[in-house]
Formats: C-alpha cells, structure tokens, sequence
C-alpha cells in the first residue's frame, strides 16, 4: 500500500520549502498570499490532507511510523499479555504505539472516523474486533494498512486462535475427568471469542447444557454467576470462557462448602498470569505469541516494505491443574 503524498511531495510541487508548507498547514500569517495560494494548490493538486504526522515532521520532530491498536476491556489481562511483547517488538523497530480502549461500537467507529480524519497513524492494529469492507476501503484508500489480533477479517493479515475448538476441548476434558453434567459460565455476547467458545462446549456437552451469561468479565461477575448455577442446576462441572470468571466461580464453591475438584471440576481460559500459583485447569492462549506475530507483521508492512504476511491460527493448549481431576491415561 502507498503512503500517500507527504509534505515533501507538497513543498517539491509548490516550489517552496518544506517549513513553509508547515505554516501553511497550521494556518501561520507569516506567509505570503501568493505562496499560501500556490500551497494549498498543490494540496488539492496531490489530494493531500493535513495531518499530525505531517504537523510532526514540519515541526522538526520525531519522523517515525505510528501505530493505533484498538482493543477492548483494556484493563484485562489478556491485553496487556498482548501488548508487552507487541510494544517492544514495535519500539525495537522505531515504530511508535498508541493505545485506544474502546468501549463499545459507536467509540470504535468514532475512534475509526478520527484516525482517518487527521490521518494520525500509520498503522493500524485490531484487537477483537472486526470491521466492515466499506471501512476497510476507506483505510486502504488513506494508505493505512491494517493488521488484526483474536479476530479473522477477509483480505487483512490476522493472528487467532480455534475457539471453538477450544470451548469442546475445555468441555470434553471435563467429560473424561468424569464429569457428566456440565455448565458454561460465559461473558458478554458481543465478545464473538466468548460466542465461538460456546458453540464449541455445546458441540461436546450437548444443546441443552445451561449457559450462565455474566455482564462482565471479573472474578465478582464469576462468584453471582456460580451462586445462579447451583441455585438452578446440578453440575459436577463447570467450563469459564475466561480465567477471571473462573477465578470468581471457585471463590464461591469453596465459601458454600462444595469441594473442588471432588463435588464439582473447574476449568479457564486463557491461562493468565498467576493461574499457575491458583491451581486452575485452564485452556491456554498463545497470549504473548499473539503480540510478537503483530508486532512482526507491522514491521514487515510498515518498515521492510516486503507486503502482507500471512494469516495464522495459533494452537491452543489445556494446562491440568488442582480444580480437575486427573484425565485417565490412553491405551
């Protein structure tokens, strides 16, 4: 992809230095009718918008790529294990990173309208979620490649994982743990990870296994969620589309007595920081691998200049801890 017309390319057409199509840009009076007029020709000339990288680069300061990352309940886990090795992998390659947490589908698309509006990036990177043909035209138009994590989007270079295979393989250990009548405590429903994980549990603990649907994804959500489950079904076992929910759930096990994982199995998602030292059973993301391949494919775009790379799915992994018990060994 271009990059578009720089203010070099103004300046050069313009006969005038690049510090005057500076003031220009940022509407200074020390410049004359004449030569204001021949500027702002020769933007509409190269259909040139101005920008802050422009406003950046004129004003003498840093000329290096930007990246926005969209992504999601920024306060999780999840996506500061993404963005660690995601940010040193940029900043080792002199590429700058800016962090937009987004709320819902009105701040995304506000967020969008904005970055192309003043063209403040040169990169972008979608974290869990998706957009539309039309809004990926409108970047490919502006020269701002797009690169996507945990979400598969058509003709965009994307990394993720099955969660569907992950939702049956959370389930299906749990079935050959010996639990026979299992639940799933999930998230919201615009979370489409969330949903592709409930597909896959249904697929293994059958359409009518009960789905306890949470407002958010937090250890306290996980607690009311596991008080719903035993006030209104008979579990010996119990699948959380997040390690947090998980988290809640055996909180309020152990306060109501039931023993874990003798009267009811537990399993996560995701395998966060400190599930470890938890004992949690739990599906293991590629989290940090997630951030690196980003990382790499913005580099490659943006600095090496060598075009997309590749889509991948990365593999999941069930990590057996103490809130399982022990899978029989095959034959």
């Amino acid at each position: 992809m271009g990059s578009g017309p720089t203010i070099y390319d103004i300046a050069k057409r313009a006969q005038v230095g690049i510090a005057t199509v500076s003031r220009v840009i940022n509407g200074s009076a020390r410049v004359a009718e004449s030569t204001r007029a021949a500027v702002v020709q020769a933007m509409a000339d190269l259909d040139f918008r101005p920008n802050r990288a422009a406003r950046r680069l004129a004003a003498g300061g840093p000329n290096r790529p930007r990246v926005a990352a969209l992504l999601p309940f920024f306060s999780t886990n999840f996506y500061f294990s993404v963005c660690k090795p995601l940010s040193q992998g940029l900043a080792a390659a002199d590429i700058d990173l800016v962090l937009c947490n987004i709320q819902d589908r009105a701040d995304k698309n506000r967020q969008l309208d904005r970055l192309l509006k003043e063209r403040s990036c040169e990169g972008l990177l979608l974290c869990s979620m998706g957009v539309g043909p039309e809004r990926r035209d409108e970047f490919h138009r502006a020269g701002i490649p797009i690169v996507a994590v945990d979400y598969a989007l058509p003709e965009i270079p994307s990394v993720q994982v099955d969660n569907i295979a992950g939702g049956k393989l959370a389930a299906e250990y749990l079935r050959r743990t010996g639990s026979t009548k299992l639940a799933l405590v999930t998230g919201p429903a615009a979370a489409h990870a969330f949903r592709d994980r409930e597909i896959g549990f249904h697929a293994s603990a059958g359409s009518d296994a009960p789905v306890f649907r949470c407002a958010a994804v937090s250890p306290e959500e996980g607690r009311i969620a596991a008080a719903q489950v035993l006030s209104e079904s008979a579990v010996d076992g119990i699948v959380c589309v997040n390690d947090l929910l998980a988290v809640g759930v055996l909180d309020h096990l152990r306060e109501v007595g039931r023993v874990v994982p003798k009267d009811i199995q537990v399993i996560g998602f995701d395998d966060q920081p400190l599930m470890d030292h938890l004992g949690l059973t739990t599906v293991r993301q590629p989290m940090d691998d997630f951030g690196a391949w980003a990382a790499e494919a913005l580099v490659q775009i943006l600095i090496e200049r060598t075009g997309q790379p590749p889509s991948e799915t990365l593999p999941l992994t069930l990590i057996p801890r103490a809130t399982t018990r022990r899978a029989p060994e095959h034959p």
